[in-house]
């Protein structure tokens, strides 16, 4: 007779530590770890800085403040930004200059009236939380939600108070339309206005795969809201807004603007002491390389996640103007392939390369900070590499599984 109590000996027939309650574990770990480190920045900037954590956002405040006292075109004035700053506290840390376009100074305009924290507040958490549930849509498996919570690229984004959640929201949302909705899609894609270099290659891909009613929607979105932003701030804005374009491209080739926090090849070169003029030519080079790979994908795969992983990856390796934060656009290839690959069947190495991919944005500023190291062009080429591997089975009829 066992010695044994009964309830031990039957223990084995219901496990309760499973795979799936591990990876639930260790994901909700990672997400009190996250809240963690985003309370302390917070109490950290507010005791050190006069302002809550989210430095960035401080100059959309700054310049919706702007524009709501009627001086719209100041927003491109950094002495008028640092001037509205100042305001909220004697030891302010100043925020950076304001690049944007009239769209995006129209969109965070509301946000003036508000005080910078709760204003702060409000912007993170609801576009971060609209992300979740975009992601949430296109991987709908329950183990992985605590995973799309604890992703670091939208833990970043919210320290630094960037729009990187909005603007990733935007095209997440553009790509689960395109199926069944491609004008909804059209209209995604135009509001991504708000920051075009994220934009720059829909035009192409909707060309190349013959998306014409999303490639009209898209154009005339742009156009409407480019005019509306105009009408309300004044054709004025227009040649402002451009010379700032010129300045950012200066202070991103000087240095003036962290090389470290960049995602692009080009500071990665300007990190590891290469001329501005070769890293320059290499960003051309590689900017090339990603323009054919979305075409010949957008062009030969029908698949959505396929098409998105290309133009995702290939839209961080066109300009030198990249941050690590909006490595947030990283999760819309990261859920649509894990969604693919866990119904299909995962490719050799893909497991690999997506964790790479979602572990980055937390790593990227470190790494390139203490190391002088900068991964992001690695990630994004092995990206390139897992869409035009799955494109060219998906042309050929092989199954991905094998």
């Amino acid at each position: 007779m066992s010695t044994q109590p009964a309830s031990i000996e039957r223990a084995p027939g219901r496990r309760w530590l499973n795979g799936s309650r591990v990876s639930a574990y260790c994901a909700t770990i990672l997400v009190v770890l996250q809240c963690y480190g985003l309370v302390l920045a917070v109490r950290s900037a507010v005791a050190e800085k006069g302002h809550p954590a989210g430095w960035d956002f401080l100059t959309f405040w700054s310049a919706a403040r702007l524009a709501l006292a009627g001086h719209p075109l100041d927003a491109y004035s950094a002495d008028a930004i640092k001037h509205v700053a100042q305001q909220l506290g004697p030891h302010i840390i100043l925020p950076g200059p304001w690049f944007y376009p009239p769209n995006f100074l129209l969109l965070v305009q509301p946000f003036g009236f508000l005080s910078a924290p709760l204003a702060y507040a409000l912007f993170a958490s609801i576009s971060s939380v609209v992300f979740v549930l975009l992601v949430r849509r296109a991987l709908p498996i329950p183990d992985m939600i605590m995973w799309i919570v604890a992703f670091p690229g939208l833990w970043l984004n919210a320290a630094q108070g960037q729009n990187a959640a909005l603007t990733a929201s935007l095209a997440l949302a553009a790509f689960l339309s395109m199926p069944k909705r491609p004008m909804l899609a059209g209209v995604f894609i135009g509001l991504l206005s708000i920051k075009p270099h994220l934009a720059i290659l829909f035009p192409l891909a909707l060309a190349c795969a013959g998306m014409w009613t999303t490639f009209i929607a898209a154009a005339l979105t742009t156009i409407l809201f480019t005019t509306v932003s105009v009408a309300v701030f004044g054709l004025d804005i227009l040649p402002v807004f451009l010379h700032g374009l010129h300045d950012a491209n200066g202070f991103t080739a000087s240095g003036s603007l962290p090389w470290f926090q960049m995602a692009s090849l080009f500071a990665s070169l300007r990190m590891a002491h290469v001329a501005t003029g070769p890293a320059y030519v290499a960003q051309a080079c590689q900017a090339t390389v990603a323009i054919c790979a979305v075409a010949w994908v957008w062009r030969n795969a029908k698949g959505l996640e396929v098409r998105a992983t290309a133009l995702v990856a290939a839209t961080f390796m066109i300009s030198p103007y990249i941050y690590n934060y909006d490595g947030v656009w990283l999760g819309i290839p990261l859920a649509l392939i894990a969604a693919r690959a866990l119904r299909d069947g995962w490719l050799r190495g893909e497991p690999a390369i997506l964790f790479f991919a979602w572990i980055y944005p937390q790593l990227g500023n470190q790494l390139a900070k203490d190391c002088g190291v900068g991964v992001g062009p690695l990630v994004f080429a092995l990206l390139i590499f897992v869409a035009v591997r799955r494109a060219r089975l998906e042309a050929a009829g092989a199954d991905p599984s094998r």
